[in-house]
């Protein structure tokens, strides 16, 4: 019986396992193999926010140089010349390889005996001739070989006054223009790249980076004697890492933090056209130009691969580092990287001595395609790439960016405000609401005249109406005192020493002041979803609401608070409810200047824009005004105290938010300790 109970099990498992290979077969779809990573779009137009997006690369394959004589030992530079081949500085073997387009040995050069062999070269360049230029690295020199491999000539130290015995020329990586000038790239040296003409003459350095001083470096030069400067260790620039040469520009790869000058594009005079921007990379080890113009960085403490535009903006992050496994896709120690004619992106891992190659996805082109157009400017071009993108993914707002140039360009300018605001760029829309508002007027500008004379001359009729209503009947007295004690805020805000002197001694209804302070938060709602586009040009779904109606009021009722502790202690005669009410009253500026600002931020474009900044500055003065006068009179100080008294207020407000920030903090420390007691009990209760 358990012997055919064994038996039935068995057999059991065969047909489970050869429905499963079947359903397999049936369903190959279900089953998917993506790459070991994922890939980031960096969005600028909503403060830098990332997304996760379809590759935009995808590894092809790795080359281990198993079907060469030798294997790869420390590939450590590559270089793609115009026809596809890549040249690769393979170090620990001493010698240049060359492979074409497919990944495919051609030759090696350099690793015979005799006149240039190589001594771990750690950089490759090839000029347009087909001239190799090896950087020799532990020889300490620079062999030029022609296109055939053979040597040409080779470069030693330059002799020069300013290269001194203690000055060690071991170049890493080298290019040369097309007069044959060289710019290399010596280790452990922060002089900059040294330039060396065709017959091995040096003719100085170029693009070295500054020196960066912290704010206990300056104070430490101001303050110390130059015999204790003397002393300190010398503060360094960062040295330079690669080098590439493209279009007319030396691409420089250094060391650093962020604004250190990461990634420098520098011209024939050495001016930098990046002006410094920060690139935010850990650990940077080199950089690559594509035929199209975009930047590829490579980061060797994350593996990642950064596409930047040509500007040097971040478009995407790709790629991944593994330091132990040898995995399609997943670089180990990252040395090198190029593009090739192909656009196909070659990194040279020498942690495992491979070489991986990153084929570019249809989605991948398509977007990269599109960019190029709309950054050279070419809307028309870029349009049904554009189109192709949104297709592939509808949350890249740069697409409906470029779509809304190609709109703007179309004079359709309707359509293009539309996209405008799906890519949340205020400057278009400011641009396309321009246009459309010029058209608006020249066909409706007698008619809006006219329309806004009827419509002041209604509003004014309808205010004296209302006046001549309200002052012939006889209303119930608590309308009369609403009535008055409103008239009075806004006598106060034109009057305010008159004013706050109607204030004193006399009790405000609460009904008028919390109809104040609710009129105020009303019109700051109103103001955020109210407002044009240019006044918040983001998903307003996004808007912290709370969060904004915290900043309006705490300050506020701190202010209050501290105002009136302050006061008591300097001998301010005013009481809480005097410093309540007046302060409730000092912010009716705030009701009455956001109505009209958020009304023009409908009809007025950037340029314009100032109109409304100077409502709002104004608005903030009026009211600090105000406050500082309701200082003065409620608590009967004269200017100097009450100058005085504003300040120690505005500290005691600091010093309370420093202590509720703290409270909240232990509060939530408390809780969550109270929780995780609550916890321990229900589970071993």
């Amino acid at each position: 019986m358990m012997s055919r109970a064994r038996d039935g099990f068995r057999y059991l498992k065969v047909k489970v396992i050869a429905l499963l290979f079947l359903l397999c077969l049936l369903f190959p779809s279900l089953i998917s193999a993506g790459p070991p990573y994922t890939t980031w779009y960096i969005d600028h137009s909503v403060g830098g926010m990332q997304y996760y997006v379809q590759p935009v690369y995808l590894p092809e394959k790795v080359i281990d140089g198993n079907d060469m004589e030798v294997p790869f030992s420390t590939p450590s530079d590559l270089f793609a010349a115009g026809n596809g081949d890549v040249y690769i500085a393979d170090t620990g073997n001493n010698r240049i390889v060359q492979f074409n387009e497919q990944g495919q040995f051609i030759r090696s050069i350099g690793d015979k005996e005799g006149p240039g062999a190589l001594n771990q070269p750690e950089g490759v360049f090839v000029d347009e001739d087909g001239a190799i230029y090896a950087a020799n690295t532990a020889a300490g020199t620079i062999v030029k070989f022609n296109a055939d491999g053979q040597v040409e000539q080779t470069y030693g130290k330059p002799v020069s006054n300013v290269l001194g015995d203690d000055y060690h020329f071991l170049p890493s990586k080298v290019v040369a223009d097309a007069r044959g000038v060289m710019y290399i790239v010596v280790k452990d040296t922060h002089q900059g790249l040294l330039r060396m003409n065709p017959e091995g003459e040096f003719t100085g350095f170029f693009g070295a980076n500054k020196t960066k001083l912290t704010w206990l470096d300056q104070l430490k030069r101001s303050i110390l004697s130059k015999e204790m400067l003397a002393k300190e260790v010398a503060k360094r620039p960062n040295s330079i890492q690669n080098v590439t040469l493209t279009d007319g520009f030396l691409f420089t790869t250094s060391t650093g933090k962020a604004n250190d000058g990461q990634i420098k594009k520098l011209n024939a005079g050495g001016f930098d056209a990046f002006q410094n921007k920060p690139f935010f990379e850990h650990d940077l080890v080199d950089t690559a130009y594509d035929s199209k113009g975009f930047l590829y960085g490579m980061d060797r403490a994350s593996g990642s691969i950064a596409i930047y535009d040509p500007t040097g903006d971040l478009l995407f992050y790709l790629g991944g580092a593994d330091k132990n496994a040898r995995q399609l896709g997943m670089i180990s120690f990252a040395s090198s990287l190029v593009v090739n004619a192909n656009n196909d992106i070659w990194v040279a891992d020498s942690g495992t001595n491979l070489i991986h190659i990153f084929k570019r996805t249809s989605f991948g082109d398509t977007f990269l395609t599109a960019a190029h157009y709309y950054y050279e400017g070419d809307y028309a071009k870029s349009k049904p790439y554009w189109e192709e993108v949104i297709r592939h993914n509808g949350m890249l707002n740069i697409s409906f960016n470029g779509l809304g140039k190609i709109a703007l360009q179309d004079q359709d300018y309707e359509l293009a405000i539309d996209y405008f605001k799906q890519s949340y760029d205020e400057e278009g829309y400011s641009d396309a609401f321009w246009s459309l508002r010029y058209e608006w007027l020249q066909r409706y500008f007698f008619v809006a005249l006219v329309s806004m004379l009827v419509l002041i001359g209604g509003l004014v009729f309808l205010i004296r109406r209302a006046n001549v209503f309200v002052r012939s009947r006889m209303w119930p007295p608590k309308v009369r005192q609403y009535g008055g004690e409103i008239r009075d805020a806004l006598y106060l805000i034109f009057h305010p020493y008159n004013g706050f002197y109607r204030l004193k001694e006399r009790k405000i209804s609460w009904f008028v002041l919390i109809l104040i302070v609710l009129l105020a938060v009303g019109v700051h709602i109103w103001s955020v979803f109210g407002s044009g586009f240019i006044a918040y040009p983001f998903n307003i779904a996004r808007y912290n609401l709370k969060l904004s109606l915290l900043m309006l009021i705490a300050p506020w009722l701190t202010w209050v608070i501290a105002n009136y502790l302050v006061s008591s202690v300097k001998g301010g005669e005013g009481r809480f409810r005097e410093v309540l009410q007046a302060s409730a009253f000092a912010i009716v500026p705030f009701i009455v200047m956001t109505v009209p600002a958020t009304l023009l931020s409908n009809v007025l474009v950037l340029e314009e824009w100032i109109v409304i900044d100077l409502i709002h500055q104004i608005k903030w003065l009026w009211i600090v005004l105000l406050l500082f006068v309701m200082t003065q009179v409620i608590h009967n100080f004269d200017f100097l105290e009450s100058f005085k008294n504003a300040g120690i207020t505005l500290f005691t407000i600091g010093v309370m938010w420093i202590f509720i920030l703290i409270f909240i903090a232990l509060g939530g420390n408390l809780l969550d300790f109270f929780n995780q007691v609550y916890r321990e009990v229900m589970n071993y209760g």
